[in-house]
Formats: C-alpha cells, structure tokens, sequence
C-alpha cells in the first residue's frame, strides 16, 4: 500500500536540502578559491546545473511516482536545484559579461549585493513552500 507524505514531512523534505545546500555553496564561494566549470569556453554556472537537477525531480513530483526511494530522492533533489537556481539569479541579473570573464565571474560572487540578492531569493523561496505548507495542512487537517 502507497502511504501519502504528509505537508510537514513534504515541506522539510524541500526546505531542509534547499537550505543546506545554499549555506553549503555560500561557505564555498566565500572561503575557498573559486574553481570555475568551463565546457568548451564556455562557463556553466550553478544556475545550469541546479536546472538540471530540478527539472527532473519536478518532473517525477508532477507524475507522483510511487517507488519509495523516488518518492524520498524527488523532493530533496527539488530543494537542492531549487537553492542553486535562486542563488545564481541575482548573479545573472546584476553583472555583466557574466559568460564571458570567469574572473569578474568570481569576484561578484562574493560581493554583498550578491550575497543579500541569493538570501532574499532564498528566502522568498522557503516562504513560498511554508506559506504551500499552510494551505496543505489546512485541506487535509494535518500538520
């Protein structure tokens, strides 16, 4: 038999990965030389790579997969995509030649309007999921 995740077990199963992995690359673009991935000149941001593990976990979430490790795997992956995606946007907004100079690449980064930009696009984001947790929790009378 399918058990159904409850909105509490759903919403710490984003919130949890998506905030860890925000401190985590927080921690690392500011205390550790930065390393750029560069494929055939091209510099791929964590903004691309957090694409390609959100996708697919929203995918899987959409069509509601029954297998367990799945079930567990999805929304945790979601979180960890979804922290790369809004740590990279004011990035992508505010600087220029963004794709050309990994080394002014680098140096914004650590700047404070990038790191206040990412916490505050985190931050809309985990209240998004709590204000989708509120409105979970109310249709199904649990928390």
């Amino acid at each position: 038999m399918h058990e159904v995740r409850s909105p509490r077990q759903t919403l710490l199963l984003v919130l949890i990965p998506m905030l860890a992995t925000f401190i985590a690359q927080r921690f690392y673009l500011h205390l550790i030389p930065i390393k750029h991935l560069v494929v055939a000149g091209y510099l791929i941001h964590h903004l691309f790579l957090g694409l390609l593990i959100a996708l697919p976990a929203a995918f899987v979430l959409a069509f509601g997969f029954r297998n367990p490790i799945v079930t567990i795997a999805a929304p945790l992956l979601f979180g960890i995509g979804a922290a790369m995606v809004l740590d990279e946007k004011v990035y992508l907004v505010s600087m220029e030649a963004t794709f050309i100079d990994p080394e002014k690449t680098g140096a914004f980064y650590r700047t404070p309007v990038s790191l206040w930009g990412a916490i505050i696009l985190v931050s809309i984001g985990a209240g998004l999921l709590l204000f989708l947790y509120r409105l979970a929790s109310r249709g199904t009378g649990n928390s």
